[in-house]
């Protein structure tokens, strides 16, 4: 998961690197001298937590990456109409999945402080049913590029018919200045 991060992150969040150097912070004072089997063991239950911690939090950026990868999408096509592939089902389904993301990772956030574990769970949960979305986007690809191509069909067409009506209505508007208003003038 902490490759993903880097991947897509193009750096390393400062975050997860403090975690990371409190981890060997606390392995590197069991290997103090004066060092009790009590003071190794409360370093090494730290050291546990902060790998947890390290956890927890690559999750949440996967998630919450995803999240926006998604919602970039979803705004990228929202003019096209997705609506029909597969008579709503497509869409409806997209929807659905992410309402259900949402609403785990939602509920994950507020299990963290409770159940370090349960919650990257339900990160997880949450992150699967995003990659979800995007198999579907991409076994519906063909598809959506029908509704692209069919959008661009129709904005071309709608502007050649409004050019066309502007074109009319100029002329007609001469036609009505230099026969019926320019009469009122004279």
């Amino acid at each position: 998961m902490t490759f993903y991060v880097e991947r897509k992150f193009h750096r390393f969040p400062k975050g997860l690197l403090k975690e990371f150097r409190d981890v060997f912070d606390h392995v590197s004072r069991c290997y103090e001298e004066d060092a009790t089997e009590q003071y190794k063991e409360e370093n090494i239950q730290k050291a546990e937590n902060h790998f947890n911690r390290i956890k927890l939090d690559t999750y949440k950026y996967v998630s919450d990456y995803k999240k926006r990868e998604f919602v970039r999408w979803k705004k990228k096509y929202s003019k096209y109409d997705l609506q029909n592939i597969n008579d709503g089902n497509f869409w409806e389904t997209i929807l659905d999945l992410e309402d259900e993301g949402e609403r785990i990772f939602s509920e994950a956030r507020s299990m963290e402080s409770k159940n370090i574990a349960k919650s990257c769970e339900m990160l997880q949960e949450s992150t699967i049913k995003y990659d979800k979305i995007f198999k579907l986007i991409d076994k519906k690809r063909k598809l959506i590029l029908k509704a692209k191509f069919k959008y661009r069909r129709v904005t071309l067409v709608n502007g050649i018919i409004g050019f066309l009506i502007g074109v009319v209505a100029s002329i007609a508007a001469t036609y009505l200045w230099e026969i019926v208003i320019q009469q009122f003038f004279k």
